[in-house]
């Protein structure tokens, strides 16, 4: 416990080294090329207050280590230097690399298979506002004299507009981005 509440108190990893008196603090992120910059620099003094009062406490060494790279796996030119420091050995440093790849192209996938099936769904609406919908039924509820519909008859109106509705065709261009897509998840996997 430090003596001066201090606001960022929890690294990604903290590592005590008792042997050799020393504390290194690192902090892991995967980000966009866009603030890839930003990050590595914020992530290496996120945790300056806490590495002085830690060295304070401990009276030991406090290093502050970034573990940044984009979402394609692009380091800075400082990367080596904290890989060599962290003493990762280059086939771990592989494997991460290629791990953030297939993450990311799982999430592209998924995220382009949600979109498909956000404009299936649109399309099924679609399919479903075509057929004449007949009127719902008001019921007088004697109790409290509170007029509700009646809908019962949805449902299978629903069911029959959703087994009715054609598949969606996909355009060249989508048929074209998803082979690219499964090449690029089939390359990631040879790699791992």
């Amino acid at each position: 416990k430090t003596d001066v509440k201090i606001r960022c108190n929890r690294p990604d990893i903290f590592i005590l080294d008792k042997r050799q008196n020393r504390i290194t603090l690192i902090e892991v992120g995967i980000t966009s090329q866009d603030s890839f910059q930003i990050v590595e620099t914020e992530k290496l003094r996120k945790y300056d207050l806490l590495a002085n009062e830690l060295g304070l406490i401990y009276k030991c060494s406090v290093e502050i280590i970034p573990y940044v790279m984009t979402w394609d796996g692009i380091v800075t030119k400082y990367h080596k230097t904290y890989v060599k420091r962290l003493q990762i050995p280059m086939n771990v440093e592989a494997y991460i690399q290629s791990i953030v790849l297939k993450k990311t192209v799982e999430t592209i996938s998924f995220d382009r298979r949600r979109g498909l099936e956000a404009s299936l769904s649109v399309i099924l609406g679609a399919e479903i506002h075509k057929q004449p919908i007949p009127p719902l039924k008001q019921v007088d509820n004697e109790e409290d004299d509170v007029k509700t519909e009646n809908t019962k008859n949805i449902l299978p109106l629903i069911l029959d507009g959703i087994t009715t509705a054609k598949e969606p065709t996909t355009n060249t261009t989508e048929e074209l981005e998803l082979e690219e897509e499964i090449e690029v998840v089939e390359m990631v996997e040879r790699i791992i």
